[in-house]
């Protein structure tokens, strides 16, 4: 390969060979013909090298390590060794919709001001469905403080944004979100979009990093990461109630931590009115949407918590009467 590829698919790869000639495969039969893949081992112990070096195609490049230093690690040295206009990263364990490339690249040559643009992602294995992240660059920024804007695996960069900032994975951070830090960082450099498609496939399993971790400490640590970086102090506390806003209960809620998180609530607003970290109206409503869903968890745990909850919005809605009737039920007929 002489000429330098527009696309340089970026591949790390650790342990996965019963996934990553199908992940390959999804790239070189798709509809888009102008790239390398670039499949970056981090010391793998399993035949996955040996069978990347099985596919006889010469646009595919594996470059191996001696030493396992982290899936960070590797992306870094991907990100430095693509030779592509556009880096378009896919996970091993991953496929590619047959038009994925050729729609991303397509859109960012259309769209010489973003930098980043991600995809809807269809799950298959443990468990099924679709998901789709925000399409402007603002509604991404809005979430910034609590999700990725983009899924790093659907992701097609500029590999200019990365070169010429100097932007790289953070190689001490071995919990999962790296990619989610990573994109916080790249948020400085780089505007951001979605195509609604589902055009990656991910795989639900025991191989993916969250596979059982506790959630809950997992979240807590990204949570402090995050809010250091924006320079955004809170307690322990504060940090447990956030935690509501991820779906995701640390302690016991009655209802006198139920108005704690509802004052948790208006004083991330009130910081953001202050400071103009994110898109102020769409920041709120978001921020409005963690309250209210935050309703179903504190239901499952108590009555009180969900009356204060109901009794703070100013509204008893019929879905939220129906769920704490459903609920309350369930818990008679346990004590029954």
């Amino acid at each position: 390969m002489n000429q330098e590829p527009k696309v340089s698919v970026l591949m790390t790869l650790y342990n996965k060979g019963e996934f990553v000639v199908e992940a390959i495969g999804s790239i070189l039969k798709g509809t888009y013909h102008d790239f390398e893949v670039l499949v970056m081992d981090d010391a793998s112990t399993d035949d996955g090298p040996a069978k990347v070096r099985a596919i006889n195609d010469p646009r595919i490049r594996l470059v191996t390590s001696e030493k396992n230093g982290g899936r960070a690690a590797a992306a870094n040295r991907g990100y430095e060794s693509a030779r592509g206009e556009y880096i378009a990263v896919l996970d091993a364990d991953d496929s590619a919709h047959p038009e994925r490339l050729a729609k991303q690249v397509a859109f960012m040559d259309a769209h010489p001001e973003v930098g980043v643009c991600g995809t809807a992602a269809r799950y298959f294995g443990a468990r099924e469905g679709i998901d789709r992240w925000p399409a402007t660059d603002p509604e991404c920024r809005a979430k910034l403080l609590f999700t990725d804007p983009v899924l790093y695996g659907s992701s097609i960069i500029r590999r200019s944004v990365l070169i010429e900032n100097n932007l790289r994975s953070n190689e001490q951070w071995h919990l999962p979100a790296e990619d989610y830090i990573f994109m916080i960082r790249v948020s400085g450099y780089a505007r951001f979009a979605n195509l609604p498609e589902p055009l990656l496939n991910y795989r639900i399993g025991e191989q993916n990093q969250r596979h059982g971790r506790d959630q809950v400490h997992d979240k807590e640590q990204v949570c402090r990461y995050v809010f250091g970086f924006y320079g955004i102090v809170a307690t322990d506390e504060e940090f447990a109630l956030q935690l509501m806003f991820h779906k995701l209960k640390k302690g016991t809620f009655n209802s006198d931590r139920v108005r704690s998180l509802w004052n948790w609530r208006a004083k991330l607003i009130a910081m953001n009115r202050s400071r103009q970290l994110f898109p102020a109206e769409l920041f709120e409503k978001h921020v409005e949407y963690c309250w209210d869903t935050a309703y179903y968890l504190l239901a499952d745990g108590g009555i009180g918590a969900a009356i204060t909850h109901m009794r703070l919005s100013g509204k008893w809605p019929l879905d939220r009467l129906m769920y704490f009737m459903k609920v309350t039920l369930r818990r008679c007929m346990r004590r029954g």
